[in-house]
């Protein structure tokens, strides 16, 4: 019953949502992204302003009349609100907002002045792309104009249909440019069909993320035609919806018969509802291995997007045997997550009933979000949170919250602001149970000037709480709080597509606080806040780096060198640090009771390098770093691969496209401080590659032959081995010292439309 009604809730809003909308008003164009800094903008009375210097900014309104204008090094995307239109306009191009459409009168009109505009046109409204010798005529579709005086006025089609033709040419002299398709004014006045490379030469600088344009303007996806060989009008219609012909490119543009004659309102309805369902609902029926237990799971994942808010919903029902008794069902962290304070009693316990209700209802959110880091001057993120960096990463770096989803579900929260000549992010891991916090604050002293000077601090309240059990305590080990804190100094030198080069320095101290006396290896630790750990005749403990970090074209490359002493780490807390807490609680106790001797001189240092590139249209992406630093205290190579503290990352992540035939995707993780000595012991036949100082995932997609919304997922990746209470299993009972991790296997069949 409560199942029932909460999905009777969910479809309740997913249709006013749809409802919402649906409706049409009055058009306003929005600059909703730059690239770069050389951007004009001159209004109808002559008024200029420039990008550079604040006169206006992104999230600003552009009136009717006014121009921009893009210089050699920069790009500009405008969005026309509320239908969602967007127009990514190229580099050293011009382009004119002549008129928006009204409830009155249902046109859009532009002016390309001279350059080359995308426009990825939503349905609801009719629009006209102008230059001094042609117009284009549109309503739903996805194309490009690129028109230079005298010279060039070629039109490109990827999806929908376009009419073209001279500037004041009567009617029925115009001709219909289709899918798969190009025309140009000057040269050759007739629809031909396109090639892969004639496409990538007009849409290869004009790219969109896919997420970001109407679903009406593009239903099948942003991409390439497949096969574009022939010059026929009449061409293969593919899976990427690029290369359709004629008559069927129409769909999406509102001309069901490729004739110019609308399709019915019926049609336009049904349309409407399977591209708003295709975007929102995903769904999951499969298996989930939890605490070493198989479970079957049948999960709904709806997507809300609305302009920059996104939101999508976790809907699990996780079950040993019958999927219809909430009894059988799994309880993360021993809640039962569908009660909603039912199990605990409104009448007899009102506020703690609220309370469980509240956190029920929160486990149903996988994330809200509202804007990206680094792309809007404010964001907000609850929920997941797959990779935090603080500064350039020297204490904090790709942090996660959600490495032992779904068996641990965390609510996180990530906040940021950038106001220009200063602006702050902070986080925490698990607003339910906060107990990691990040943050950072920044200023830019010069005014234009993108030199920024920051300081950041992250903290952890209670590591120590995994040893709380019925055997161990926290306050065995000093119940101790883990503070970093640095400044950091970053420069962008180059910011351009094809080069990029930034310059930046770090500089941080760990200082832990005590809270109780302990004894730890027959040594005691005294509580307080520790400033013996930061400066005991000298300054320890502290680490720099300092680098470049950038881009080649589509190459994304980092350099550093790093500098450590005493117990500092880089990244202390990194991607595997949930897990990595017992260990990292371990290592301090011996140094905070005296046990183990803390090396006052600089004594570690190394180069960090790293590299990625994402190729084949971001089908394929790879990423690596190694970091392996030199002891001055090793005097071989051999004391010095067993010394090293080294560090490894490798990412890979294949899309659907990629692979020919079967279209296989997936991707695959491997993330691992202690990398050498841990192959050194293995031989020996010690350590795992698989342990606490590891983050591993990874999963191969199949579609399903012959079922286009069936494909078939098997997840694997590691996780600390806990009890059904959610209390943590121990690999080396009864001392209970480092958690025990085990893999963790999912097979999943996704539904999607």
């Amino acid at each position: 019953m409560r199942l029932s009604r909460i999905l009777l809730a969910l479809a309740i809003v997913m249709a006013g949502s749809a409802l919402a909308l649906a409706q049409t008003t009055g058009q306003t164009v929005e600059l909703e992204f730059v690239q770069g800094n050389d951007l004009t903008l001159t209004m109808a009375d002559g008024t200029v302003y420039t990008y550079a210097t604040g006169n206006f900014a992104e999230g600003d309104i552009i009136a009717p009349g006014a121009q921009l204008r893009t210089g050699p090094t920069t790009t500009a995307e405008l969005r026309l609100k509320p239908n969602g239109t967007l127009i990514k306009i190229a580099k050293s191009t011009s382009f004119r907002v002549d008129g928006l459409a009204t409830p009155q009168q249902n046109n859009n009109v532009f002016t390309l002045v001279a350059g080359k505009v995308r426009m990825a046109a939503a349905k609801g409204s009719n629009y006209q792309v102008l230059t001094s010798s042609t117009v284009a005529g549109v309503r739903g579709t996805d194309f490009t104009m690129s028109f230079e005086e005298g010279r060039k006025a070629t039109l490109m089609v990827a999806k929908g249909a376009v009419e073209f033709g001279k500037l004041g040419a009567a009617a029925g002299e115009t001709i219909l440019v289709g899918a798969g398709q190009f025309a140009d004014f000057f040269t050759s006045f007739t629809p031909k069909a396109y090639t892969p490379e004639q496409f990538a030469g007009e849409y290869g600088d004009v790219q969109i993320d896919p997420e970001r344009i109407p679903a009406s303007a593009l239903e099948n996806g942003d991409q390439a035609p497949a096969d574009t060989a022939s010059d026929d009008a009449d061409t293969a219609d593919t899976d990427d919806g690029a290369a359709t012909d004629v008559a069927d490119s129409t769909d999406s543009g509102g001309d069901a018969a490729g004739d110019g004659t609308p399709e019915s309102p019926e049609a336009a309805v049904e349309s409407a509802f399977v591209t708003w369902l295709r975007d929102v609902l995903g769904m999951e029926i499969g298996s989930v291995t939890i605490n070493g237990q198989t479970w079957s799971k049948a999960v709904l994942q709806p997507t809300f997007t609305v302009g920059k808010f996104k939101t999508a919903l976790y809907l699990p029902v996780i079950y040993s045997q019958n999927l219809f008794d909430p009894d059988d069902w799994y309880h993360p962290n021993g809640n039962d997550e569908w009660s909603f304070g039912t199990d605990i009693g409104w009448s007899s316990d009102p506020w703690n009933a609220f309370l469980d209700a509240a956190a029920d209802v929160a486990l149903k959110f996988k994330y809200i979000e509202y804007g990206q880091p680094v792309v809007d001057p404010f964001f907000i993120k609850v929920g997941n949170l797959s990779s935090f960096t603080v500064g350039h990463g020297l204490v904090m770096r790709d942090y996660a919250n959600d490495t032992e989803f779904p068996a641990v579900r965390r609510l996180g929260f990530n906040i940021g602001l950038d106001l220009g000549s200063w602006g702050f992010e902070a986080l925490a891991n698990d607003l339910a149970d906060p107990q990691v916090f990040g943050g950072r604050v920044y200023v830019r002293p010069i005014k234009d000037f993108k030199l920024a000077f920051g300081l950041s601090a992250v903290a952890d309240f209670h590591p120590a709480a995994i040893f709380d059990t019925d055997t161990t305590s926290a306050e065995d080990y000093g119940d101790p709080i883990f503070i970093g804190t640095g400044l950091d100094l970053d420069l962008p030198i180059v910011d351009t597509d094809i080069l990029g080069v930034r310059a930046f320095a770090d500089a941080a101290v760990m200082l832990p606080i005590v809270r109780n006396d302990f004894t730890y290896l027959s040594s005691t630790g005294g509580e307080g806040v520790r400033v013996d750990m930061l400066w005991d005749g000298g300054l320890q403990n502290w680490g720099a780096a300092i680098g470049f970090m950038g881009n080649v074209a589509f190459i994304d490359w980092r350099l550093e060198y790093r500098y450590f002493t005493g117990a500092f780490r880089p990244a202390f807390f990194d991607a595997g640090y949930e897990r990595a807490r017992a260990e990292r609680v371990l290592e301090w106790a011996g140094y905070l009771s005296g046990a183990v001797t803390v090396d006052q001189a600089p004594s570690v240092m190394g180069i960090y390098g790293e590299g990625g590139t994402s190729i084949f249209k971001d089908k394929l992406t790879l990423t690596f770093g190694y970091f392996w630093p030199w002891s001055a205290d090793a005097a071989t190579l051999t004391q010095q691969m067993a010394m090293a503290n080294d560090y490894f990352k490798a990412e890979l992540t294949v899309k659907k496209g990629l692979i020919p035939v079967l279209d296989l995707s997936g991707a695959i993780i491997y993330e691992r401080r202690n990398f050498v000595p841990t192959l050194l012991n293995t031989a020996a036949g010690g350590v795992s590659l698989f342990d606490e100082n590891t983050v591993f995932g990874g999963e191969i997609v199949v579609p399903v032959p012959g079922a286009p919304n069936l494909d078939l997922a098997v997840i694997v990746n590691t996780v600390i081995e806990r009890e059904p209470d959610g209390s943590v299993i121990y690999r080396d009972a009864p001392t209970n010292t480092m958690p025990s991790i085990v893999p963790a296997i999912t097979l999943e069949t996704r539904l999607h439309f």
